[in-house]
């Protein structure tokens, strides 16, 4: 016997849906935040599936996407979209925990009406709570193959970079990062304070004499900002420590998420992060990690899969000083996804701490988290030295290398000599690449040997980093095929609530 009817279940799905009984002239509401960076990106990819393709919003908890679920139900009945024809449920929702979803769905189509040829919105959170969430994906967009079928998971995400596909080409993802260091200046209405043209598509530059309010930008951001709900405006203080301590906690390092990957030892798994969030940005031995948490290093690779996964860090590969992988990955550099995920566990960083610099190169990976060269950042170290992180093109040659010297050691000058290990990396890999040493206050071109080095705040590449890993989404969304639907004539009309 099932626990719960169709009846029962489509009662249920009507109220998660109450779009769907409105009239045309009634004023629908939607109390939502302002829409992120990313939206506009990740709805021209939910507009573009069909023919039996489905799209995986994947991220971590709490960067926000149930709301961009929501906003996207707002904006396609602004556009136009008959109500009906929109279905959203959340499997965070116990009632379809034993369900057989695609049967409800198909119960949906009958109640509303709709042929299998009907162009539908299925649009399905928290989806890593569904067994086997990929097959039901894919399934409802085989059995409905004009619908757009989107799902949203916070874990066990087949593909960990934007426009990555899986399952023959049928399943992409698209990832939403922690607010990048561009939206949260936007959001607290900073960054046309800090920075000339900073509304267009450009580089922009910082304006005379506002590289102090923005290393205090960044320094905030850097342990409060990476989430919606620690940034404020202009002139509040920073969130208090409870907020970073409970809420952000409690909500971010859900265990239930590892139960699902078959993780039976929340509490080793919890070990193995807390030494991966106080050495965030540094390298790690395998054999070191497994001998310090008293675990088999395969179980300990399950483990990093598993928090790789789920969004709360990212490994970067290991180079040796001719640009060359290793055959055996003895030692890999991890970064949490968000700097302000280490102020859950260790308290705020302070700018004066030695592991500041750490945060900070964190922070700036962060950036990249949401873009389609996520996957192409690594590092490099051997006996005599290290390059902080690359950046490679497709092909896995450098383009782009980088050494942090937060303490501006190099500008400062004191008979500390220059950045001999990354000129050489530069030299022996790619001498086209673009050699930077990201200071904390420090900007000025440089030449060692006869490699052009850029020195620049971290805090302000950090910006530029943000700003470009939208636009390189942008670009994207332009290569995308484009679906239309007929608008119908009349539509609820949509009111935003403040």
């Amino acid at each position: 016997m099932a626990i719960l009817s169709t009846s029962d279940l489509l009662v249920r799905l009507a109220f998660d849906n109450p779009w769907w009984n409105a009239e045309a002239d009634t004023p629908i509401r939607f109390r939502t935040p302002p829409k992120r960076d990313f939206f506009a990106p990740f709805l021209a990819r939910a507009q573009a599936m069909g023919m039996g393709r489905a799209l995986l919003l994947a991220g971590p908890l709490r960067a926000g996407k149930t709301v961009l679920l929501r906003q996207t139900v707002a904006h396609l009945i602004g556009q136009g979209v008959p109500p009906g024809h929109i279905l959203y449920a959340s499997f965070a929702t116990p009632s379809y925990a034993t369900a057989d979803f695609s049967a409800l769905v198909a119960a949906f189509a009958r109640e509303r009406k709709h042929e299998t040829s009907a162009e539908l919105y299925i649009l399905l959170d928290e989806v890593q709570y569904a067994p086997e969430f990929a097959k039901l994906l894919l399934g409802l967009a085989r059995a409905y193959p004009r619908a757009r079928v989107i799902g949203a998971a916070s874990a066990q995400a087949p593909a960990l970079a934007t426009d990555a596909v899986a399952h023959g080409g049928r399943l992409e993802t698209f990832v939403l990062p922690p607010l990048t260091f561009a939206e949260f200046l936007a959001v607290r209405g900073r960054d046309k304070d800090l920075f000339a043209g900073a509304g267009g598509h450009e580089l922009a530059s910082l304006k005379p004499g506002a590289l102090p309010q923005l290393d205090a930008e960044f320094q905030h951001y850097v342990n409060f900002g990476s989430f919606p709900e620690g940034v404020a405006g202009p002139n509040a203080r920073p969130p208090a420590p409870g907020f970073v301590r409970d809420h952000l906690a409690e909500r971010v390092l859900r265990r239930d998420l590892a139960g699902l990957a078959g993780i039976a030892d929340a509490a080793e798994l919890g070990r193995v992060f807390l030494i991966l969030a106080r050495d965030t940005g540094r390298e790690t031995g395998i054999d070191d990690l497994a001998k310090a948490v008293g675990i088999a290093k395969n179980t300990l690779r399950k483990y990093l899969d598993f928090l790789e996964q789920a969004f709360l860090i990212r490994r970067v590969e290991r180079l040796d000083q001719a640009g060359r992988r290793f055959q055996r990955a003895v030692a890999f550099k991890s970064y949490l996804v968000a700097p302000s995920l280490r102020s859950c566990l260790l308290g705020p960083a302070s700018p004066a701490d030695a592991s500041f610099a750490d945060v900070a190169e964190t922070a700036l990976a962060a950036q990249w988290l949401g873009s389609p060269d996520a996957g192409r950042l690594a590092y490099a170290s051997w006996r005599e030295g290290h390059v902080d992180l690359i950046a490679l093109d497709a092909n896995g040659k450098p383009l782009r290398a980088f050494e942090v010297d937060w303490q501006d050691a190099y500008a400062k000058g004191a008979g500390v000599k220059g950045p001999g290990h990354l000129v050489g990396f530069v030299e022996t890999t790619n001498p086209e690449a673009k050699a930077f040493v990201l200071t904390r206050a420090s900007a000025r071109p440089a030449r060692m040997r006869k490699t052009d080095v850029t020195l620049v705040p971290l805090a302000m590449f950090a910006y530029w980093a943000g700003r470009e890993t939208l636009a390189r989404l942008t670009a994207a969304t332009r290569a995308q095929p484009a679906r239309t639907s007929a608008r119908p004539a009349a539509a609820p009309a949509i009111q935003a609530a403040s």
